[in-house]
C-alpha cells in the first residue's frame, strides 16, 4: 500500500513547463581618439678596433641622445634603455680556398626609447638626435598614457550596438525582450608597455635626417560584449 501510493504521487506531480526562451547578441563597437604622447626607439651603433672603444664611443652618442630628450622635456620615466649588445665582428674575406670570415673589431648597440608628451617635437628630436650621433631609428609610435576611459567608452558603444542588435531582431521574430540575464565581455589580452600602436617601422638614419614629417593621426579602440536576455512570455 505504501509503495502505491507513493507511485500515484509521483506520477501526479505536474510536468516541468517549457525552457524560458532566450536571445543572446554580440556587441560590437570602435571609437577613434587622438594619441597623448609619442614614443620613438632611437638608438646608435658603433664600430671600433676594440670592444673598449666600440662601447665607449656608442656609450657617448647615446648619452647625448638621452641629453636631448632632457633639454626637450622629456621626463626620466618616459626614457628607458631597449636593448644593448657587444659583439666582435666580422667581414667577408675572398681567399683562393673560397670566402672567409675574418676578425673585423667589434660592434656596439644601444637602443633607447623615449616618450614624449608634446608629439610637435618628435621630428626635431629624431633630426637633432641623428645630428648628434644616432643613426638608427627603429619605430615610431602613438599611444594613449590612460587608455581606460577610451576602453570604457567603447565598451559602452558595444553595449548599446548589442541593444540595438538584440530589439532588431526580436522584432522580427515576434518576440518581447525581458530582463538582462548575463553580460560578459571576453578577456583582454595584456597591454605591452610601450610602443603600444606601431604606425611607422625601420626608418633609416639617413632617410629621416633632413626632414621628417609625422602625423599622429587617430587611435582606434574596440571592444566587445555579449548580452543574453530573457523573452517576455
Amino acid at each position: 500500500m505504501c509503495l502505491a501510493g507513493w507511485a500515484s504521487a509521483a506520477l501526479a506531480q505536474p510536468a516541468p513547463g517549457p525552457e524560458p526562451g532566450r536571445i543572446s547578441v554580440i556587441g560590437q563597437a570602435t571609437i577613434e581618439t587622438p594619441p597623448d604622447f609619442a614614443a620613438v626607439q632611437i638608438g646608435v651603433t658603433s664600430k671600433a678596433a676594440t670592444a673598449a672603444a666600440a662601447l665607449a664611443d656608442n656609450s657617448a652618442a647615446v648619452a647625448r641622445t638621452i641629453a636631448l630628450a632632457k633639454t626637450m622635456g622629456v621626463e626620466p620615466r618616459d626614457v628607458a634603455t631597449s636593448a644593448v649588445s657587444l659583439h666582435q665582428a666580422f667581414r667577408s674575406v675572398r681567399t683562393p680556398s673560397g670566402v672567409e670570415q675574418q676578425p673585423d673589431g667589434y660592434q656596439a648597440q644601444n637602443v633607447v626609447t623615449v616618450r614624449l608628451a608634446d608629439m610637435g617635437r618628435l621630428g626635431q628630436f629624431m633630426q637633432q638626435a641623428v645630428e648628434g650621433g644616432a643613426n638608427r631609428i627603429d619605430s615610431v609610435s602613438f599611444g594613449l598614457r590612460e587608455p581606460g576611459k577610451a576602453e570604457r567608452e567603447a565598451a559602452v558603444a558595444a553595449t548599446r550596438d548589442a541593444l540595438a542588435r538584440a530589439r532588431a531582431v526580436a522584432e522580427a521574430a515576434g518576440v518581447t525582450l525581458g530582463p538582462v540575464e548575463r553580460i560578459t565581455t571576453p578577456p583582454r589580452a595584456e597591454r605591452p608597455g610601450h610602443p603600444p600602436y606601431p604606425v611607422m617601422r625601420m626608418a633609416t638614419a639617413e632617410s629621416q635626417a633632413k626632414a621628417v614629417p609625422l602625423e599622429a593621426g587617430t587611435l582606434a579602440v574596440s571592444a566587445e560584449v555579449e548580452v543574453v536576455w530573457a523573452l517576455r512570455q
